[in-house]
């Protein structure tokens, strides 16, 4: 027997890794397997440690071994060759990396870091997302704690959301972009803030927001 059974923050951790993995709410699997929302909830709080049967019946939903859950993993390699569970419909999907944290206020350093990966649908054309950080943004209903999914290919648009890096200060931040002449306008979503006008020289636009996933679904 795993000498890592009863290790409740591991089993907090593998639950929450496949939660993340195939887009499941709590909610979702409570209601799918009928288990009550604040047990589930100590569970990947690391507050408890679910009973044998409950550990194979949530092995059985991810169509996983139950020593995938009570065992530390490097989940780089997890799951990259196993079929989806029947119960998980992703008929055309792919993986986006989630490359760090954007600001949404009024400038911060954007935080460059892998932070492993986002399974979307195949037509969200995006190569990276990023989570927001900040409330500038709230009147294009992106808000804080966000997945915001960026192209790096894009045509310039008038007036459309842009991820952009403020050369001089290192900063980068979500803003509704328009153009006059060689002149940048950054525009906030949310009355609090104030535009930004600069030079198109001392900023780089990294990419196109083209999607977003609220915190909260």
């Amino acid at each position: 027997m795993s000498t890592q059974l009863g290790n409740k923050k591991i089993m907090a951790k593998n639950i929450q890794y496949y939660m993340d993995l195939y887009n499941k709410t709590r909610n979702d699997i409570c209601q799918d397997l009928g288990i009550k929302y604040t047990t589930f909830t100590d569970w990947i709080k690391a507050n408890t440690y679910p009973r044998i049967d409950k550990i194979e019946l949530i092995a059985n939903y991810f169509n996983i071994e139950k020593s995938d859950l009570i065992e530390e993993h490097n989940k780089e390699s997890v799951q990259s060759d196993r079929p989806l569970p029947s119960n998980i419909i992703l008929p055309s999907a792919h993986k986006l990396p989630i490359m760090g944290t954007i600001c949404a206020g009024d400038g911060v350093v954007c935080k460059d870091d892998y932070q492993g990966t986002f399974i979307v649908d195949i037509d969200v054309k995006a190569d990276y997302c990023l989570k927001v950080h900040g409330d500038s943004m709230i009147g294009a209903n992106i808000y804080d704690g966000d997945i915001v999914f960026i192209s790096k290919s894009y045509d310039f648009v008038q007036d459309q959301i842009y991820a952009i890096e403020r050369l001089d200060y290192n900063e980068a931040s979500l803003k509704r972009v328009t153009q006059d002449g060689d002149t940048l306008i950054l525009n906030p979503c949310n009355p609090e803030y104030h535009a930004m006008v600069t030079d198109y020289e001392e900023v780089r636009i990294i990419g196109r927001c083209v999607g977003v996933l609220h915190k909260y679904v």
